[in-house]
């Protein structure tokens, strides 16, 4: 397969990947949403309707790679990207703070966990964990929810989202209408790599012929860097590849056991079944061990998280 250019194809009507707008295209900023958007583009002869728009939300915890290839995917295909970031504006003599946004570009975007911090200030110190996943909902969905409110006045839209055809559970609970009407969502899912019978090896045999890609090493390092929905095996893996980078989580989890946050301090940690400091040390002694072999890899329920 060779490089196509979107303006180079003529896409029939009923091609899944024609959006009616007003819609918000989520770009995660991995392979399978860039590939939906590639496939958005092409359904639109190069350049997506003025009520189409594009939304990359960065929680200051993507590997430098992650934000390179958003960048390149907006630069490559000439169109435009809205990279936004969660802001917590503190209320004045104690009050209750605000959540917020403010839009920044490549070079301006968080690289140190500072949208995730301000989320955790937010929360008066309590991290998220599996059950209470307030960062996927704050950092990403309801930061684009309030962008387009601000910038567009719409109140309702599609949210397009890059859920495969392998990937049924989750474009289940992302498309489920009751579940949808309980969170209050601003419009409707859709998942147009999931009507298009998209799969995972469909992704990465278009990436393999592309002039650019996702630098990454492996799934390992993709999403938040240090995730706690990512498998044993992926932790160690980053802490053995990028002990700097994961600091940052053993740090978030030692501030909230000195503040107090939780009685009981494996309630202070990301997942009470493991600590980011314990880990270090196992890695530090033992190397990366073969945890996948009893604890196979995880994927976040939410949409908003994606490849």
């Amino acid at each position: 397969m060779t490089y196509i250019s979107p303006m180079q194809i003529e896409v029939p009507a009923a091609d899944p990947f024609r959006i009616e707008g007003p819609a918000v295209i989520s770009f995660s900023g991995g392979r399978t949403s860039g590939y939906m958007l590639h496939r958005i583009l092409l359904a639109h002869g190069g350049t997506l309707p003025n009520d189409v728009l594009v939304c990359f939300a960065n929680t200051g915890r993507e590997m430098p790679a992650t934000l390179e290839f958003v960048r390149d995917c907006g630069a490559t295909w000439n169109t435009h990207i809205n990279w936004l970031e969660y802001r917590y504006r503190p209320g004045h003599d104690g009050g209750r703070g605000a959540h917020d946004f403010v839009v920044v570009s490549h070079n301006e975007a968080s690289r140190d966990g500072e949208p995730f911090e301000d989320v955790i200030v937010a929360r008066r110190g309590l991290l998220p964990n599996p059950t209470m996943r307030y960062c996927t909902a704050e950092l990403k969905i309801r930061t684009m929810e309030r962008f387009i409110k601000v910038q567009t006045g719409w109140k309702k839209w599609t949210q397009v989202v890059g859920l495969r055809a392998d990937e049924p559970g989750r474009v289940f609970r992302a498309t489920d209408e009751a579940r949808q009407k309980k969170q209050n969502a601003a419009g409707w899912v859709m998942c147009p790599l999931h009507e298009a019978g998209v799969t995972e090896a469909d992704v990465g045999a278009f990436w393999r012929e592309q002039p650019f890609d996702l630098r990454v090493a492996g799934k390992w390092e993709g999403n938040c860097d240090g995730c706690f929905l990512k498998s044993r095996s992926s932790i160690s893996r980053m802490i053995s590849d990028h002990p700097d980078r994961m600091a940052w989580w053993t740090t978030q989890e030692e501030v909230a056991v000195a503040r107090g946050v939780a009685r009981d301090p494996a309630m202070a940690r990301f997942r009470m079944d493991r600590s980011y400091a314990e880990m270090t040390d196992v890695v530090k002694r033992q190397g990366v061990l073969p945890y996948d072999v009893f604890e196979p890899e995880a994927s976040c329920t939410e949409w908003a998280c994606t490849d």
